[in-house]
């Protein structure tokens, strides 16, 4: 099995951080793989599932076996991390505290609230009179 192809897209928010689609040799895919931060901030991936009649979570898809599943984590963590790493997806502070941008990188949301709360942005002479 080869894992020709990997989408991300990021979510809205909660503990889900982006949707996944995988092509298997670049005749099959799956898609609504979830990439998931759990309580101490580790990344993992979840296949895609629906809701029983009972209410229970059921798998749609998934590997039959360890080697299958690892592959494919490992190739969807990977390109999530591009994603995150190229600010497709934008990072979130770590849940144990570790706090800021990881790796030096500055967040778009950090680096624009730096700029409108600098005095330079509000005393720059725009257009008001009698200052």
């Amino acid at each position: 099995m080869d894992i020709t192809e990997v989408r991300i897209s990021p979510s809205k928010g909660g503990k889900v951080r982006a949707f996944a689609s995988i092509v298997i040799d670049d005749c099959f895919i799956i898609n609504d793989l979830r990439v998931m931060e759990g309580r101490e901030g580790q990344l993992f991936v979840t296949m895609p599932a629906r809701k029983s009649r009972n209410g229970q979570m059921r798998d749609i898809a998934h590997p039959l076996n360890a080697e299958t599943r690892q592959q494919i984590e490992e190739r969807v963590l990977q390109k999530f991390q591009e994603s995150v790493a190229n600010l497709v997806i934008p990072e979130r502070p770590r849940a144990n505290g570790g706090g800021g941008a990881r790796r030096g990188k500055e967040s778009p949301m950090s680096r624009l609230s730096t700029k409108l709360f600098s005095d330079e942005y509000w005393t720059s002479g725009s257009g008001k009179s009698g200052e």
